[in-house]
């Protein structure tokens, strides 16, 4: 009997914990194990009675999240324990991802059902009638979380160009009138929920947070690519909005940020006269020298020699030059040198694609070994000069108070530049701000993972595969809050 197709996304629960499959090459699965941390594993599919089995175990497909874990997404706690059921309902990084965060870490959940979710620990997740969680682990213990009584949410409309943007204000049950922040996204993805991560430290610092959809995501309308200068309008409406709020205090209303919203943020701050700024990963450098950092940064930790890199160095700043401004006839002629370097070099095959870069190859650290000729044309129609745009000269009109957190390995900001750029920037402004690089973390403030086989740490990171921030980061951000926000 022929067997069926393999399609989708797979999961069962073997000897070491769940067992995540997809479809590979010659109808084989690519398998997860994440309790064993190993990933990406071939392994030939069997059948049994119409159902794929891996490892003497019937797999089950994971379902499509319905639209109402939107409206799950959230804290749910008792006296002993707190959560957060957030998730990336787009496939930037290759699939939707459901996130169960408590404390420092972060793991993916899968669906089951319209109310099930396993997590890559085992723990199964079950969402009651009444709304409460109940997460029962391996050892058959379980516990019920209700939603958390210590934050109420409100939706909120503004509007950028014509189109309505969705968002959310979640704001402390008690007290108040509070102080607020709009949170400005990173590039990846572009819907609402998952910024209640970065949100948690602001709301236990007792400042309200306005999350939102991007322009073309989630609920909001207008075009889906919006620019740096794009996103820097719709802060600008939502600080407006958040002012002529009940239980908000007009006063003190700044902006957050994380990474791509970070070069948006400081535009705000500087042409507003926000409160405060506050920020994860923000750049110092124009987008084209930041994505030259990120490129050139992972090929070197998968061993790519310096002579290849600054060849692909010069080829990413000749292409972004021509996208950025125009195809000047001294950079066309040193973008063909540089690929031509770049073709004759000896280790390109060090570096082997991670699962999010064959689903977005613009991702790719390589850049197109394409003829020049054909090449150019196709640079000078993406047009975008948010590449050229330099946040220094934002810093550099900057009033308020000012927040930085970095990862000292960042891969996508060049921090010891970044920061170096923003201090002087600062200077020039009469400011000083407060900047702390944690050693050895991530663009996300989180701990680079080493021990899985079969993902680079770049791919675990963005996979959400053993995960965690590292100790005392928002902790960080909540008491500065509370020093020079919430207790000025």
């Amino acid at each position: 009997m022929e067997q069926p197709q393999l399609d989708g996304t797979w999961i069962g629960t073997g000897a070491d914990g769940p067992l995540i499959a997809r479809p590979g090459p010659d109808d084989a699965w690519l398998v997860d194990r994440p309790g064993a941390q190993r990933f990406g594993e071939p392994a030939p599919a069997a059948w049994q009675d119409g159902a794929p089995r891996l490892d003497g175990v019937t797999m089950r497909q994971v379902v499509s999240l319905p639209a109402r874990w939107g409206e799950l997404s959230g804290w749910y706690g008792n006296e002993a324990r707190t959560v957060l059921l957030t998730h990336i309902p787009e496939a930037y990084f290759g699939e939707p991802m459901v996130l169960l965060v408590e404390g420092d870490r972060v793991q993916r959940a899968y669906g089951l059902g319209e109310s099930q979710l396993l997590v890559e620990d085992g723990t199964a997740i079950e969402v009651t009638s009444e709304g409460a969680l109940r997460l029962s682990s391996g050892d058959g213990t379980s516990t019920t979380l209700a939603r958390s009584p210590r934050w109420q949410e409100q939706p909120v409309d503004f509007e950028i160009g014509g189109a309505t943007i969705r968002a959310t204000v979640i704001t402390p049950t008690t007290g108040g009138p509070h102080p607020a922040a709009v949170l400005l996204h990173g590039a990846a993805g572009g819907q609402r929920d998952f910024c209640r991560i970065q949100a948690a430290a602001l709301l236990e610092a007792g400042i309200a947070v306005l999350i939102y959809d991007k322009p073309g995501h989630g609920q909001s309308g207008g075009p889906d690519d919006p620019s740096i200068f794009d996103q820097a309008h719709a802060a600008e409406s939502a600080l407006r909005t958040l002012g002529g709020l009940p239980r908000i205090d007009a006063s003190r209303i700044g902006l957050a940020g994380f990474s791509n919203g970070m070069w948006s943020a400081p535009m705000v701050a500087a042409r507003t006269g926000a409160a405060f700024l506050v920020g994860v990963g923000s750049p110092g450098v124009t987008m084209a020298e930041s994505e030259v950092h990120r490129r050139t940064k992972v090929l070197r930790d998968v061993g790519v020699g310096e002579p290849t890199l600054d060849a692909i160095g010069e080829a990413w700043r000749c292409l972004f030059g021509i996208v950025a401004r125009a195809a000047a006839p001294e950079l066309v002629e040193r973008l063909g040198a540089a690929l031509e370097a770049v073709a004759a070099a000896p280790d390109l095959d060090r570096y082997e694609a991670p699962g999010f870069v064959m689903q977005n190859p613009m991702l790719s650290p390589i850049p197109p070994l394409v003829p020049v000729g054909e090449l150019v044309p196709m640079l000078e129609d993406a047009h975008d000069a948010q590449l050229g745009h330099d946040p220094a000269s934002d810093y550099a009109r900057v009033s308020c108070p000012v927040f930085l957190q970095y990862g000292s390995l960042d891969t996508s900001v060049p921090v010891s530049v970044s920061v170096d750029r923003i201090t002087a920037a600062l200077a020039d402004a009469g400011r000083s701000g407060t900047i702390q690089v944690y050693p050895g973390l991530e663009h996300m403030l989180n701990v680079p993972s080493t021990r899985l086989t079969g993902l680079t740490p770049e791919d675990a990171m963005y996979q959400f595969h053993d995960f965690a921030f590292g100790a005392g980061v928002w902790a960080d951000l909540t008491g500065w809050l509370r020093a020079n926000v919430v207790g000025a």
